[in-house]
């Protein structure tokens, strides 16, 4: 790979967002970096992970993040990043963000582009042919992911399946909350229809969270309605979290994993910090599959599931697009990234039938504001009491020392780079008004 790179901050073409690109060769690439994958979402652990994957394999990497996380984005401290831009933020205005992916294609062609952000790929699904015509989008189909993206549309099509899925009726105004929550029963679960919801050009990530009262899922109810978003309202399940991971296309699986979630962030049904890989249960394996192959989900996907009080899984979603513990998949044998550019470029796939059992991944700083929303909110659902969390986390550095996400030998900058965010985020957070922000976990 890249060696004593030359540093570019001053590209001789001005891009029309005006971002800074850092571009890395040697000699032998030429004046202009070469780069064969370009991976959007460059703050998340999932972009990591896919990069090292491929540059691994001797692809040439970039990666692209908006501008207001560009400042801390782990991939663009790793050692295998060959060129790092920012582009606008989708949240604000996804058109912006799409010309400046389609300008940086001008200057840096790319074989394939792969988004890892309920964001980035709404913003890129607004425009998908135009993106298409340039470069290799390895998503499913149109029709496919209007059904994954929408908590609705993939209950009810589990249900016509036989999928046991939880109680779940959904909300359209707050008069009917009293009679839906006696309906359900407390502790509920207020969900978005679509974890990334849209009003007036303004995009937002909306996360599950627990009601105990009336009142308490009138206002996480009004928080959706705020931003353009529709609700369900579910019951709460006890069970452990489980998910199976499947990579889906030429009318066949050709992996699939499945694991554990010890912890998330949020603590109510949010991205795994503590997963561990589990053998393929028939029970969990045998609806992902029956579910994926219905909505022909083609490409990685997850599955996840919840066990209640008799210990059954139960359906909770499906995310149609890496998962953020795709790293686990990797160190376990199963690397969904390689299945997914041979996908995308046509090339053999390779099936992976097997992996190993008992790997386990952390990602420290999802645990660290696990920790802290531990100790803010006792007596919610989902929460242990404060001293067994503490013991839990402490222990688990000795436990499982070698489990850390982001971290992989003569590669420690990304994980440096994502605690120091942390640290800032936490110290900010005890300075009004950003203590509210802290409190519920928008920080991160």
């Amino acid at each position: 790979m890249l060696s004593t790179p030359e540093i570019i901050t001053d590209p001789p073409v001005s891009l029309p967002w005006q971002a800074r690109l850092p571009v890395y060769y040697t000699e032998a690439m030429g004046k202009e970096a070469r780069v064969d994958v370009l991976l959007l979402d460059a703050e998340t652990r999932q972009t990591l992970a896919c990069m090292r994957s491929y540059a691994r394999s001797g692809l040439e990497v970039g990666a692209v993040a908006c501008a207001s996380e560009a400042w801390w984005a782990p991939s663009f401290r790793s050692r295998w990043c060959a060129l790092s831009a920012e582009a606008p933020d989708f949240a604000r205005n996804a058109d912006a963000y799409v010309d400046a992916l389609l300008a940086l294609l001008d200057r840096y062609p790319a074989l394939m582009m792969l988004p890892a952000h309920d964001g980035s790929i709404e913003a890129l699904r607004g425009r998908r042919a135009e993106i298409e015509r340039r470069v290799a989008l390895p998503l499913a189909s149109e029709a496919a992911l209007a059904i994954a993206v929408s908590k609705a549309r993939t209950l009810k099509l589990a249900t016509e399946l036989g999928i046991a899925v939880p109680r779940s009726i959904p909300v359209t105004d707050l008069s009917d909350v009293p009679e839906i929550m006696k309906e359900v029963g407390f502790p509920a679960v207020v969900k978005p229809d679509q974890s990334w919801v849209e009003r007036a050009g303004v995009g937002k990530r909306m996360t599950s969270s627990t009601a105990r009262t009336v009142d308490e899922a009138k206002e996480r109810l009004e928080e959706l309605f705020a931003v353009g978003g529709r609700a369900v309202v579910q019951q709460w399940l006890p069970g452990r979290r489980e998910a199976v991971s499947l990579f889906y296309a030429r009318d066949r699986f050709w992996t699939r994993f499945a694991q554990v979630s010890y912890r998330e962030f949020p603590v109510m049904g949010g991205a795994s910090v503590m997963c561990e890989s589990i053998p393929l249960l028939p029970e969990i394996v045998a609806p992902s599959e029956c579910l994926v192959r219905a909505i022909d989900l083609e490409g990685c996907s997850m599955v996840e599931f919840r066990r209640d009080h008799e210990g059954r899984p139960v359906l909770m979603e499906v995310n149609p697009r890496m998962a953020g513990s795709v790293a686990l998949a990797i160190s376990a044998g199963v690397n969904f990234p390689q299945l997914t550019y041979a996908w995308a470029m046509g090339e053999p796939l390779q099936e992976v039938p097997t992996y190993r059992i008992g790997r386990r991944l952390r990602w420290l700083a999802g645990d660290i504001w696990n920790l802290k929303i531990t100790f803010d909110y006792q007596g919610h659902p989902d929460v242990p009491p404060r001293g067994r969390a503490l013991a839990t986390f402490l222990s688990d550095f000795v436990r499982h020392p070698g489990a850390f996400n982001l971290t992989e030998a003569g590669d420690f900058k990304p994980v440096l780079a994502e605690l120091r965010k942390t640290v800032l985020w936490h110290a900010i957070g005890r300075i009004p008004p950003f203590r509210w922000l802290a409190r519920h976990g928008k920080v991160t």
